[in-house]
């Protein structure tokens, strides 16, 4: 299970926002520009530091501003996949995903990594190039990459942004079935609503607050 209660603050803006997400539950986080929606995923992954307040995930605290915790975003376990997907354009498709894995042989880690591209479909392209993939297919790569750690909770910034109308309706159909394989708490950040009936199994929405009053000041 997820569980945060944070604030932000920033001149013009403060996020404080508080919710929970359980295991195999899709959260869909929706909101306008500037609303706060990829800050909040910047601060579970552990890429932003909330002023004040509390992050849990499986009962352990990784963010408590009282207790002076802050724990290092690549000790989580948490997998986080921005909107431009974050593929290294110099490396193949197996070793994007590769890279990072912890732990195993590398013939254990290769093994990981073909089976999560049999999985999506793209066993075939192992061999290929970022820049070689439409976006569709790079999206479905970069979701292998961020769940072949066996992340505890997994995060998704706007996941189909970068492709068109056409795509995206079958991409939904593709990643509704695969993220259903993962009974880990999943929250998707988009500012679609079909986005929200095709995948959320609950919608948190954000407003667009500015010029607030910020508690921890």
């Amino acid at each position: 299970m997820l569980i945060l209660e944070i604030e932000k603050c920033y001149d013009e803006f403060v996020l404080n926002t508080g919710w929970e997400a359980d295991k195999g539950e899709i959260v869909g986080i929706f909101g306008p520009s500037g609303s706060g929606k990829s800050l909040t995923l910047r601060a579970i992954a552990g890429l932003e530091t909330p002023d004040r307040g509390l992050i849990k995930i499986n009962g352990r605290l990784v963010f408590h501003d009282q207790k002076n915790i802050n724990m290092p975003a690549k000790d989580r376990s948490v997998a986080y996949v921005p909107q431009n997907y974050g593929l290294f354009p110099h490396m193949k498709v197996v070793e994007n995903i590769l890279f990072g894995m912890n732990g195993n042989s590398p013939v254990t880690r290769k093994k990981i990594a073909m089976e999560l591209l049999q999985r999506v479909g793209l066993e075939n392209k192992w061999n290929k190039y970022p820049r070689q993939l439409s976006g569709g297919e790079k999206q479905r790569v970069a979701l292998s990459r961020a769940l072949a750690n066996n992340p505890e909770v997994l995060l998704l910034d706007e996941p189909f942004s970068a492709v068109d109308m056409t795509v995206r309706k079958i991409l939904r159909n593709e990643i509704r079935g695969f993220l259903a394989q993962w009974q880990i708490p999943i929250v998707l950040v988009t500012h679609d609503p079909d986005d929200l009936d095709a995948l959320a199994t609950r919608v948190i929405e954000y407003g667009n607050t500015k010029k607030p009053v910020c508690l921890s000041r």
